[in-house]
């Protein structure tokens, strides 16, 4: 059927049906149990609550029986029997002016009447309101009462209805009553009957005489019968295809039928907004039925008709939501219209809010297209709008967006009016707190990353800046801002190397907000999955980033993103299993990605050299890190220590032993100075790998004694079994000049047998190898044939895997 629009300002059948339900519950006839889930649903649809179906996606128009499913059996049979008594558009009207009599006179003296009792649950504000209105003596309402100023707006506004308006009503109220009617039959309805007995005992205003059921019977030919003179679209009216006529009359009636969809202005706002908000939090596509309501209210050419002189000009949302769902499928032409079209009228009322929120919303598009000095000129006006305006709320609003933007941007500092990063953050700390709670704790989270990025304080200055922002997040009461703080939490904790606060972090936000958007909760489990990773999780890591590429679906950002985190670590799975051709392809599909954070681009240059420097491209290797190097900004110190050192890997695999060194030992040291314990392991098994390569063992064997607590702390996998293999290696080595040493020799085999389990975990073919050939040594070293036999096997195996790998075309020969 084709779908018609009934436009109306606030009038709709599932208003009326509400109102009839107010009525059943005014009278005082339902059950004790129902009583309950009866106030909860009138309060619910009189706050506007978005109704929901079973599989999660919003109810854009409320059928009938999506307000019977959510009341008890004999409150739906009340509700139900009071529609299918309406059997015209004179009986509509009649039922609906009754309700006037509910009201109470303002004189008369009431006493109130609790009708629910609930010592074991707290009940809200809302629920007592309209307990408290509920009255004895026929249950009178108040007129100036929650419910009392509802039923006057109903029962008003259709006492007001000009003829044919009255008509369309009807019309949609009997399209809206029709899904009910096997329901009503099955729980012991009798349609036929219902209709005689309103026909039978209906109110008549004075000056007019009661309709005869045959005159009731005959408003189908009479509707029939105006359309054609006066022209009528949607007339004439289809009483019901259950209305006891014959067959011939039905078909006649479904001839004319089509589906009329009424609209009431503030419900289609208030789920306009909704969907705005579901699209900026969890992307949740535009119901189908929302999309094409959209698109009939666009069209000049759209089959509506209207009530209540309803006018939709001032409805511009849909317009931002095509905005977004055209960001969301990266459509830029689409978006920047859609945007503009929207703006267009917000501007146009001289709203200085929406200005600034159209600038922001512009330099957001730009932002996300990479258009990054656009972006700047659009938050250049908007601060100095703000500024002009004395506005310094939303000016603080507006320099959080630009820090936040910057720090990912360090190279557009000189073309902004801000000096530098720090100058900003003292601004926002400062401001924030008197703006807003959630404003006031990113601006600790961002004094947080500069803090620990920009190597200017010691640990106890960004944990005490981010304990701040994460206390301030808890009494804001904005969950997306205890995210960021939770998020924040997990990344700092696990740099500095606690690796279980850091698990617990990543775990607290599901248990603190189980209905995490799914922008934070796609956040936090590629988080987790890193994580698993760094404990030698491999297969579980990459598995669990891909079940995640269901549940992101369609969102081209939210894949997009996914996608590179994904590929980034199937590349750190080649390279541990001996794959440097693989993870050279897959690093190359990285770098024609197009990566917005400064964070990831960095990872992308580590990884290229990396793959370079294990497919024995040293040169290249080096020369790419340090070009790319000399580009990164001063106040990006971890990630600075981290390139520095896979840089002395490249000197040690170089030889260039004593250059390697001295660069190793700087950046050990400026990791401990900010606390980067992960970083601080990862330079020192590089430092023990470079002393046993030049054969200063003794001082090897006394650092590895000392590092290992913090090697364990860390939890990494890789640096564990590297460290003791390692420590095995030291141990060979020095009893090469003990032989009579027992304990070396028992800590060689218990720190081998380490080293071997995890690498087997990591599947680090290359590592393996390197563990049985020290194996094979030792065997020959201490004449031990038992242990010559299993490592000359274990190489055997590995070779049948390596030859394996050549077969798939992972590695060339």
């Amino acid at each position: 059927m084709a779908i018609r629009l009934l436009l109306s300002e606030d009038i709709s059948p599932h208003k009326i049906s509400l109102l009839f339900l107010i009525g059943i519950y005014c009278t005082g006839n339902l059950p004790h149990n129902e009583i309950r889930i009866v106030l909860r649903t009138i309060m619910k649809l009189l706050e506007y609550e978005p109704l929901y179906k079973i599989n999660g996606e919003m109810v854009v128009v409320p059928g009938i029986l999506d307000l019977v499913n959510s009341i008890g059996p004999k409150s739906s049979m009340l509700l139900l029997t009071a529609l299918w008594r309406i059997n015209s558009v004179e009986s509509l009207e009649t039922s609906i002016s009754a309700m006037q009599s509910l009201l109470s006179s303002p004189n008369m003296v009431v006493k109130q009447q609790i009708l629910i009792e609930n010592d074991d649950e707290n009940e809200n504000g809302a629920e007592n309101v309209v307990k408290r209105e509920i009255q004895t003596v026929q249950s009178r309402i108040l007129p100036s009462s929650f419910l009392g100023l509802f039923l006057q707006k109903i029962v008003t506004t259709c006492s007001l209805l000009h003829f044919d308006e009255s008509l369309l009503l009807y019309e949609s109220f009997l399209s809206y009553r029709e899904d009910s009617y096997d329901m009503f039959l099955k729980l012991g309805g009798d349609v036929e009957g219902e209709k005689r007995k309103l026909a039978k005992d209906a109110i008549v205003p004075s000056g007019k005489q009661k309709k005869s059921n045959n005159e009731t019977q005959s408003d189908f030919d009479l509707y029939s019968s105006l359309s054609k003179q006066l022209h009528i679209e949607g007339l004439p009216i289809q009483l019901s295809l259950h209305d006891g006529q014959e067959d011939k009359e039905k078909s006649k009636a479904q001839n004319f039928h089509s589906s009329l969809v009424p609209i009431p202005k503030h419900d289609l706002q208030i789920l306009l907004d909704k969907q705005v908000q579901l699209l900026e939090s969890n992307g949740t596509p535009t119901p189908p039925l929302l999309r094409e309501i959209m698109n009939l209210m666009t069209s000049p050419n759209s089959n509506t008709s209207l009530i209540q002189n309803a006018d939709f000009s001032n409805l511009p949302s849909y317009h931002y939501i095509a905005y977004l769902e055209a960001l969301k499928n990266s459509d830029y032409n689409g978006a920047f219209s859609a945007l503009h079209q929207y703006f267009d009228y917000m501007v146009s009322n001289n709203s200085k809010y929406f200005y600034h929120f159209a600038l922001i919303s512009r330099a957001s598009l730009h932002q996300h297209f990479g258009e990054d000095e656009k972006a700047l000129n659009a938050i250049e006006e908007a601060i100095s709008v703000a500024r002009e305006n004395k506005d310094n709320s939303t000016l603080t609003y507006i320099l959080s967006w630009l820090y936040n933007f910057m720090k990912n941007k360090p190279q557009l500092w000189h073309k902004q009016s801000f000096n530098n990063e720090q100058h900003l953050l003292e601004f926002l700390v400062t401001k924030c707190q008197s703006v807003s709670l959630p404003l006031y704790s990113m601006s600790y989270q961002f004094e947080t990353l500069h803090v620990l990025n920009s190597g200017e304080g010691s640990i106890s200055k960004y944990i005490e800046s981010l304990l701040k922002a994460t206390y301030i997040s808890i009494h804001d009461y904005e969950p997306a801002s205890f995210m960021k703080s939770i998020e924040l939490s997990s990344s700092v904790w696990f740099r500095i190397g606690n690796t279980n606060l850091a698990k617990i972090y990543s775990e607290v936000a599901k248990d603190v907000n189980p209905k995490l958007n799914i922008y934070d909760n796609v956040s936090i489990q590629i988080r987790q999955a890193y994580l698993l990773f760094h404990q030698g999780e491999v297969e579980n890591a990459y598995q669990k980033l891909e079940k995640l590429k269901k549940l992101v679906g369609n969102d081209r950002i939210l894949s997009h993103n996914l996608q590179i985190r994904s590929l980034i670590l199937l590349v750190k799975i080649n390279l541990k299993r001996e794959r440097p051709y693989v993870a050279e392809g897959i690093v190359q599909i990285l770098m024609n990605t197009e990566v917005q954070e400064l964070e990831l681009k960095l990872e992308l240059v580590y990884l290229f050299s990396e793959v370079q420097l294990e497919l024995g491209n040293l040169t290249r290797a080096l020369t790419y890190l340090t070009d790319n190097m000399s580009l990164i900004n001063e106040n990006e110190v971890p990630m600075m220590i981290k390139l520095n050192l896979l840089k002395c890997r490249i000197f040690i695999d170089s030889g260039v032993q004593s250059r390697g060194l001295s660069l190793l030992l700087q950046q050990i040291q400026r990791a401990k100075k900010i606390g980067m314990m992960t970083l601080v392991v990862e330079g020192e098994c590089l430092l023990i790998s470079l002393l046993n390569r030049m054969e200063s063992y003794q001082d090897s064997y006394s650092i590895l004694y000392s590092i290992m607590p913090n090697v364990l702390m860390v939890q990494g996998q890789d640096f564990i079994s590297t460290a003791y293999f390692e420590f095995a290696y030291v141990c060979m080595k020095l009893l090469e000049q003990d032989t009579t040493n027992k304990q070396l020799l028992g800590q060689f085999f218990r720190f081998l047998n380490i080293s071997i389990d995890g690498h087997k975990k990591l599947l680090n073919l290359k590592q393996l190898k390197k563990c049985f050939e020290l194996e094979y040594e030792m065997a020959k070293l201490r004449g031990i044939e038992e242990l010559e036999q299993h490592a000359v096997k274990s190489l055997e195996k590995l070779k049948i895997r390596s030859e394996e790998e050549v077969n798939y075309g992972f590695i060339q020969e």
